[in-house]
């Protein structure tokens, strides 16, 4: 277990985690959000929104009990959480923002491929370099700017790729529906993108401003120490708004509530939709666990691996390599990344050949 720990430290079991995780979601979601050719029913992507945060919320609350010694430390512990409104409130925006995003993420992936959305998702980095200038009043170095315009050109690649592929596999109409699908698609992920960005610079402007406050207060009501919230107890506030606002947008849809009334709220759920709804709910939790074990240039590669692994299954899954133009695209997206975080094929050599020296040199002693 050591020698298991030393070679696969904690950082990279959870980017390994999250890399599959990410791939394998993106994938069966997308083939989920296909048509039955049996005209059977379809699953509401509302419904998985709200099933995946119940499952979330579920195991955050199991997660807080546990560590806070049962059911009365578990109530203490949200007794405390909610009783500071001003954070629970800045929290609930961050919420909010990232309930319309997953809301978001089921349109994309039934109008695009899984690899574009992979792809085109990465525009969050655009708008995130965007928020974080003007809400942190941060700056970025000319390299940042000159990444986000090589990642602007790598989407754009991957759109010409996308347009010249539905054009060549029907005719005309065939054509004009497949564009304003992938209109539709390209629409959402963008979306999606713009409430990423914000959320994940807000959350970071929230937390900060959280250690503060406790910081200034030193002390809880009863003299004691507190520490800052624990990742589960922030995610359990996040459930408080994500649900709410995940149900009454499964509600405000008109074709939601006639499928709701007919069917039920798990109408369409499959073994293979489970799967996926519960693969998105550890998502949202992996995603925590690697912003408290690792930094933004290990994240990036993991959202690098992802898009490849990503490429690769839907190519042999669907049995058609990807044209020049996509695989074009796609490498300017992943350089693109790696330059906006610093990421130096030269520094990540040596510090290899450094680590394998030093494991020599242990096993010649």
């Amino acid at each position: 277990m050591a020698v298991w720990n030393r070679r696969f430290p904690i950082q990279w079991r959870v980017l390994s985690l999250l890399v599959l995780q990410n791939s394998v979601t993106t994938c069966l979601v997308r083939r989920t959000r296909q048509p039955h050719a049996d005209g059977s029913i379809l699953y509401l992507g509302g419904a998985a929104v709200l099933v995946s945060e119940v499952l979330k919320l579920l195991v955050c609350l199991v997660a807080v009990a546990r560590s806070a010694g049962g059911l009365r430390g578990l109530a203490r512990e949200l007794r405390y959480t909610f009783s500071r409104v001003g954070d629970t409130a800045r929290m609930g925006v961050t919420a909010l923002s990232y309930g319309l995003q997953n809301q978001l993420y089921y349109v994309a992936l039934s109008h695009m491929s899984a690899t574009s959305y992979q792809l085109w998702s990465q525009t969050k980095i655009l708008f995130t370099a965007l928020f974080f200038v003007n809400l942190l009043g941060q700056q970025l170095r000319p390299r940042q700017w000159l990444a986000l315009g090589l990642l602007a050109a790598g989407v754009g690649l991957v759109q010409l790729a996308d347009a010249a592929g539905a054009a060549a596999a029907g005719g005309a109409a065939t054509s004009v529906a497949a564009a304003s699908g992938l209109a539709i698609g390209i629409a959402a992920v963008l979306t999606s993108s713009i409430l990423s960005g914000f959320a994940s610079v807000y959350l970071e402007k929230a937390l900060k401003q959280a250690q503060c406050e406790i910081d200034a207060e030193g002390c809880d009501v009863q003299g004691a120490r507190r520490e800052p919230m624990s990742l589960w107890l922030r995610n359990v506030q996040l459930g408080a708004f994500a649900i709410p606002q995940a149900a009454l947008l499964l509600l405000a849809s008109p074709s939601s509530r006639a499928v709701l009334r007919t069917h039920g709220v798990l109408a369409g759920f499959t073994p293979v939709v489970w799967l996926a709804t519960a693969l998105t709910a550890i998502g949202g939790l992996l995603v925590a666990t690697v912003v408290k074990h690792t930094n933004t240039v290990l994240k990036t590669y993991a959202t690098a691996t992802a898009i490849l692994v990503t490429c690769i299954a839907t190519a042999i899954a669907t049995r058609a390599p990807p044209s020049p133009g996509f695989v074009l695209g796609l490498g300017t997206v992943l350089f693109s990344m790696g330059l906006y975080n610093g990421v130096s094929c030269k520094a990540v050599l040596r510090k290899w050949l450094s680590r394998r020296r030093k494991d020599s040199g242990s096993k010649a002693t």
